[in-house]
């Protein structure tokens, strides 16, 4: 198969969901997605959540990381399943492989354990832009693929 037949979401993604099904009812560690215009990261509640339904998403979009399915916990949010890292049982932090239950690999990879290229232009460029749109300024996006 190329990469343009590629499926998404994935074959091993509906296989986690089955998985979080099996734990509808039970407390799980649910690991969120943090994302801003300029930074992206993870938020780690750790106290566990009941997972309470997951619910068919209506307007999956790949681009926006939205994925087809919506989790329902008993803090009475919905989170779409493309905002989560990681969902485990048991632990919060270093989970053991077992008890992980979902886990969103394409974040994990290519964002959040990615590379990191830092140097004192870059984040001065990245400084820069921040400061323009607070002060309400547009300017022309610097080049930030060094």
């Amino acid at each position: 198969m190329s990469n343009e037949e590629v499926l998404w979401p994935s074959a091993a993604y509906h296989q986690q969901v089955e998985q979080l099904r099996c734990l509808i009812g039970q407390p799980v560690y649910v690991v969120e997605i943090n994302s801003t215009e300029i930074n992206a990261g993870v938020h780690f509640s750790g106290k566990p959540l009941v997972l309470l339904a997951i619910v068919d998403f209506p307007r999956p979009d790949p681009y926006r990381q939205l994925c087809p399915h919506l989790l329902v916990l008993e803090d009475g949010r919905g989170l779409n399943l493309g905002r989560v890292a990681r969902i485990s049982r048991r632990s919060a932090y270093a989970p053991a492989q077992e008890d992980i239950a979902f886990i969103n690999q394409e974040f994990v990879e290519n964002v959040l354990l990615a590379p990191r290229r830092f140097s004192r232009e870059r984040v001065a460029d990245t400084t820069r832009l921040a400061l323009g749109e607070m002060l309400g300024r547009s300017p022309s996006p610097p080049a930030l693929e060094n």
